[in-house]
C-alpha cells in the first residue's frame, strides 16, 4: 500500500498541529489523526514521512475491517 497508494495520505496543519488524513475507498468517513508528539516539527514530518504512512494505512485496515462488504468469506469447520 505504500508504495502504490502513497498519495491517499495527506497531511494538513490546523493550528500549529498537524493530522494524517486517509479516505476510506468503502465510505465517506475516512481517518484524520494527530501527528503527536513531534508533528509540529517539519523536519520530523519529512524524516519520518513513511512511517506515518504507515500508521494511516494501518488505521485504515482496521477501519476497513469494520465493513461487512470487505470481510473475507472464510469456510467454517464442522
Amino acid at each position: 500500500m505504500l508504495a502504490d497508494h502513497r498519495d491517499r495520505l495527506t497531511t494538513r496543519v490546523e493550528g500549529g498541529r498537524t493530522f494524517m488524513e486517509v479516505n476510506c475507498p468503502t465510505c465517506t468517513e475516512g481517518i484524520s489523526k494527530e501527528v503527536n508528539p513531534r508533528g509540529r516539527d517539519p523536519l520530523f514530518l519529512d524524516k519520518f514521512a513513511d512511517e506515518i504512512r504507515m500508521v494511516g494505512f494501518d488505521l485504515l485496515l482496521y477501519h476497513w475491517e469494520t465493513h461487512s462488504e470487505t470481510a473475507l468469506d472464510l469456510p467454517t469447520e464442522g
